[in-house]
């Protein structure tokens, strides 16, 4: 008799406890509430009458632990911080191993995104643990997804290294409307353009610059400078043609060469002009350059051909400067003019770069650049660390590269209630949750993975209040019990 209220007892002392643990991890980043829950007990016998069953009190099933979302902080200020919002669990493991693999027992999983970095540059936890992350290509998708492939997550010291220009680009409308520098010619050629007496110096001798930033191989910066100049428009109706595509009826004649740090280079393959005019600020030091004839047609567009639809208003068809250590440019190369010599010593002598033009001439009388862009880029130093919601780490540098480091691995769990708790706001797996299932921030059933955020404690105090005062009344009551049990016992044993 006196095993009934000491059940009831022990179960509301469970209940306190269970509602007092939530109450006290109400500021727990991550944690998650917990609900006991309790069964009758009933032993019959097979002579005893079910109908007059009192039961025998009540048992503990389970300490439940309900795995609802907390709620989000908001800007924390701190990048490494990191939320999750939905399901998954961030993967730990217990020592470093950013070389090697860990064994499924060293592994631990965990809601509790605050994040911070060890003295070897590592991502950790309060406690140490380290964050694991995938490995990705350059575009940040996972090489391996497997939770025993994961390692730690190492922020790079060191500096980005540079990449030295192999392609630059240059978007623009050159101005139709613009004055012609030079005369149509029955002969025509390079050697006889307007460009005789160009003079980078004297803004009258050409039509148009513009400039970009191109790199070398140390990461050096360098200002490759183009010189347009309208030469001539053909008229409607030509001569025989005697220089090809230059004769085009109703076409104009753009002439270009090309500086890197105010040196003239020349172009592989290129079309050659003679500056002859003595008061060209570069006569007689660079009589000769080796650059670009555009001839546009009445479209506004490039010259094509007819029947392949190729372009063949640019001469040469590949415009690159010239290099002379590469076998490409033995044939022919001038060192004076080389890509190397422009840009100075100590660079790769084989750099190679290779220039895409994308040119219109339509009706306006400016000249207008859309964009320019190239390959390359200088040395960079780690400026920022930041995660997406795909869970990605990207390193930005000064050199205004951005760069995937790793992915922070996910975990899912066909059944999160039956992970084991170890503390610090940590589970393990156990058979009754089933073994982790690797996955990524944003695919299928795991969710995001919100930066400079953390995860609050799901505790809503007001309710867990509410159980405190049940439980308090629940054991109580079983008190009142026990004592008037026992008030009857001693009743009985007064008897005489």
């Amino acid at each position: 008799m006196f095993n009934t209220s000491i059940s009831g007892i022990r179960g509301s002392q469970k209940y306190l406890d269970t509602t007092s643990n939530n109450i006290a991890n109400a500021n727990s980043y991550g944690f998650k509430k917990s609900r006991a829950e309790f069964a009758d007990i009933y032993a019959n016998s097979v002579f005893t009458s079910a109908k007059t069953a009192t039961g025998m009190g009540v048992t503990t099933t389970t300490v439940a632990q309900q795995f609802t979302q907390g709620s989000l902080s908001g800007d924390t200020g701190n990048n490494l911080d990191m939320a999750i919002s939905g399901n998954g669990f961030f993967v730990l493991a217990n020592n470093e191993n950013y070389d090697t693999t860990s064994e499924v027992g060293d592994r631990s999983y965990t809601r509790n995104g605050a994040f911070e970095l060890n003295k070897d540059g590592f991502i950790v936890t309060a406690m140490g643990d380290y964050l694991q992350g995938y490995d990705v290509d350059k575009d940040g998708n996972v090489t391996n997804l497997d939770i025993m492939s994961t390692h730690a997550i190492k922020i790079p010291s060191d500096t980005g290294a540079p990449k030295q220009s192999s392609k630059a680009e240059l978007i623009a409308n050159l101005p139709a409307k613009a004055e012609a520098h030079g005369k149509y010619a029955a002969d025509f050629k390079s050697t006889t353009s307007a460009m005789k007496s160009f003079d980078p110096n004297n803004s009258e001798t050409y039509t148009a610059a513009t400039s970009q930033t191109i790199y070398d191989s140390l990461g050096g910066a360098h200002t490759l400078t183009y010189y347009f100049q309208k030469d001539h428009t053909n008229p409607s109706t030509t001569s025989d043609p005697l220089t090809g595509v230059l004769d085009t009826p109703d076409a104009t004649v753009w002439n270009v060469v090309l500086y890197v740090d105010g040196s003239p280079v020349d172009v592989y393959g290129g079309a050659e002009f003679n500056i002859t005019d003595t008061s060209s600020s570069i006569y007689p030091k660079d009589p000769t350059l080796y650059g670009i004839q555009l001839v546009f047609a009445s479209n506004g567009s490039l010259v094509t051909d007819e029947t392949t639809g190729d372009i063949t208003g640019q001469i040469p068809g590949s415009i690159n400067i010239t290099n002379i250590k590469s076998e490409k440019y033995k044939s022919g190369a001038r060192a004076t003019y080389s890509l190397s010599s422009a840009m100075g010593s100590g660079v790769d002598p084989s750099q190679d770069l290779n220039i895409q033009l994308d040119l219109s001439q339509y009706g306006s009388s400016k000249f207008s650049v859309t964009s320019v862009s190239t390959d390359g880029y200088a040395t960079g130093i780690l400026e920022n660390v930041e995660v997406d919601d795909n869970g990605i780490i990207l390193a930005a540098y000064t050199n205004g590269r951005t760069e995937p480091i790793s992915k922070v691995a996910m975990a899912t769990f066909s059944n999160p209630q039956g992970l084991i708790k170890i503390g610090d706001t940590q589970w393990k797996q156990s058979i009754n949750s089933g073994e982790a299932a690797a996955a990524q921030a944003n695919v299928g059933m795991a969710g995001a993975i919100k930066g400079a955020n953390l995860e609050l404690s799901n505790v809503e105090l007001a309710s867990e209040l509410v159980d405190l005062l049940i439980a308090q009344r629940t054991y109580q009551a079983n008190a009142q019990a026990l004592q008037t049990q026992n008030t009857a016992m001693d009743s009985i044993l007064s008897i005489r």
